[in-house]
């Protein structure tokens, strides 16, 4: 099976040869790697170890300044502080093994009706220049997986609290307040119609949408189900129901003890449930493919928090190969259960990406 093939079978939940890996990491540990393993670039670094998929991230379709968009990180090196296209001002915190950029300001704490909700200078979607991403993701598609987008599409939790603050969020949805309903569509009609632009540019050469909100902690949901139900359910939905519209799986990227989500994420079409973050409660990996591995593919489960920063290459290993022995053989795509983070010891990498891949 080349890559496309192996994607299509594990998509029907059919046996494969072996298991897809996917390479999602932060760009300092993606150059430390490619530098460590003597290889001229991520590409050469992905055919080396047998990547099966390549990812397009939508910020690289940007006019306006946005973090971690590889054309612009040297720019965001120097600078060590931006303002988003939303108005948040994010600075880069310095912590042992790295840094990361931290929200410094909160420029919707102070909305306290409509109006001010809509008197606030909202990004225009067409800062958004899609002219080139047909033939960006035509490049891989002939041989590989194209993934279109990251976690930072939708995102309208994870990204309206970070200009609200988090405490005022969740107090406001508590209240119901009608603040919080328009913050949240303003974020989240910005991305339905980016991806509807993107799709409408390229969908015959993209193979999966990848967007993502956090709704789990370490211990459970932020919210209750029947709140995530009512709020963020209606609009998750309607980004699936566009990929689907245009040919496209669609992948959701959610932290956490999210268990109790997947049988509506299930119902809903979702494609991919990437994260899958097996270091939290009721997220292990057996339970997970024995309850709900035929209905929906699982991206991730390799626990970033866990065997991966904390164990040894071995412990790695036997960690990778009970999980491809839990899935069956299909409907899973080996990755970390986030993005492989500066906490990861070089050989904890390559014990992962080097493992034995058969069922």
């Amino acid at each position: 099976m080349n890559h496309r093939q192996r994607f299509e079978a594990l998509m029907r939940h059919e046996p494969c040869d072996k298991i897809m890996f996917d390479l999602i990491a932060q760009p300092q540990v993606t150059d430390n790697i490619v530098k460590a393993m003597n290889v001229k670039d991520f590409d050469e670094l992905c055919v080396k170890w047998d990547i099966g998929m390549r990812h397009i991230d939508h910020k690289d379709y940007t006019s306006a300044f946005l973090p971690n968009s590889r054309s612009s990180y040297e720019e965001l090196v120097k600078k060590g502080e931006y303002t988003d296209i939303w108005g948040i001002t994010r600075r880069r915190v310095r912590n042992e093994f790295g840094f990361y950029d931290e929200a410094v300001s909160m420029p919707f704490v102070d909305m306290e009706t409509l109006e001010d909700v809509e008197a606030y200078n909202w990004p225009p979607v067409d800062i958004m220049d899609f002219s080139h991403l047909k033939e960006d993701c035509a490049k891989y598609h002939d041989d590989y997986v194209v993934v279109f987008g990251s976690p930072g599409i939708m995102d309208i939790l994870t990204g309206t609290g970070h200009g609200r603050g988090f405490d005022r969020l969740m107090l406001d949805l508590a209240m119901e307040d009608p603040v919080i309903y328009a913050l949240l569509d303003k974020r989240n009609d910005f991305f339905l119609e980016m991806v509807d632009r993107a799709l409408s540019a390229a969908a015959d050469v993209i193979d999966v949408l990848w967007l993502g909100d956090d709704y789990g902690m370490q211990t459970g949901q932020m919210m209750s189900l029947p709140m995530w139900r009512k709020v963020f359910k209606p609009r998750m939905k309607a980004y699936i129901d566009l990929a689907h519209k245009y040919g496209v799986k669609a992948m959701f990227h959610s932290c956490g003890a999210n268990r109790p989500l997947i049988p509506d994420w299930i119902e809903m079409g979702l494609d991919i449930y990437q994260a899958v973050q097996t270091d939290a409660v009721g997220m292990e990996a057996e339970g997970l493919f024995r309850d709900f591995g035929k209905d929906i593919v699982f991206h991730g489960m390799i626990g970033q928090q866990s065997v991966l920063s904390q164990g040894t290459p071995d412990d790695v290993r036997k960690f990778v190969r009970d999980t491809i022995k839990a899935s069956g053989g299909t409907g899973y795509i080996c990755a970390p259960t986030h993005f492989l983070e500066l906490d990861v010891p070089l050989e904890n990498a390559l014990a992962m990406y080097e493992c034995d891949r058969t069922p």
